[in-house]
């Protein structure tokens, strides 16, 4: 900047109109500032990710619209890979610039299990049935204790509910487990899940014109 400022002065000296110079090198500086200014945002996040660490490398993080596993967290953008498996590449401006919902800090979390009964059937059977299954599965903590409750009720059904606790690393694969169990331990104790409702009779095409 200092050398071009000398040279425009120089040929100030010599007689040489420096005004549209020095609009035109303005012009420029301005458009090369426009441009590096998301790179740079991108790099000043990435300073910052990378001092705060609000995610580590193999996390599970949700941010706006993008969650996924922590793959990299690079300079410019923070890679990660979401549970279909599908890489993401996010400018780490965007990551900065919202909150982060990071699944996997605390260690633990919270996850429910919902099936639906018939209105008919139990329903103090049905909460104790599910809280039996929590209790033989190893992965569901202890404390805070897992509790059933009714979630809905319909003109026909009962919604029941298991809410347990476990380490943030099982909680995919003890919800699929224990959601198989619960409905098995229902069978064997003759709670049944009504039936989905008759599809309403297709009407006959009209009569064929005259």
């Amino acid at each position: 900047a200092i050398l071009i400022l000398v040279v425009v002065m120089v040929l100030g000296q010599f007689g040489v109109q420096t005004t549209s110079i020095i609009a035109a090198i303005g012009a420029i500086g301005l458009a090369i500032g426009l441009a590096l200014q998301g790179t740079l945002q991108n790099i000043a996040a990435g300073i910052m990710l990378l001092a705060l660490r609000p995610f580590r490398i193999g996390e599970y993080v949700e941010v706006g619209v993008i969650s996924g596993t922590i793959e990299e967290i690079g300079l410019f953008a923070t890679t990660l890979r979401t549970v279909e498996g599908v890489y993401v590449l996010a400018p780490n401006s965007t990551l900065w610039n919202q909150p982060v919902r990071n699944f996997t800090r605390n260690g633990v979390r919270r996850a429910d299990i919902t099936l639906t009964i018939g209105s008919w059937n139990d329903i103090d059977l049905a909460q104790k049935t599910m809280l039996g299954v929590a209790a033989t599965e190893r992965r569901v903590r202890r404390e805070p204790a897992p509790i059933a409750f009714v979630a809905t009720i319909g003109d026909s059904n009962v919604a029941i509910t298991l809410r347990y606790w476990t380490s943030a690393a099982d909680f995919f694969a003890t919800q699929i487990d224990l959601t198989k169990r619960a409905k098995q331990a229902f069978d064997s104790e003759g709670i049944s899940i009504p039936a989905p409702p008759p599809e309403p009779p297709r009407q006959e095409a009209s009569a064929t014109r005259q």
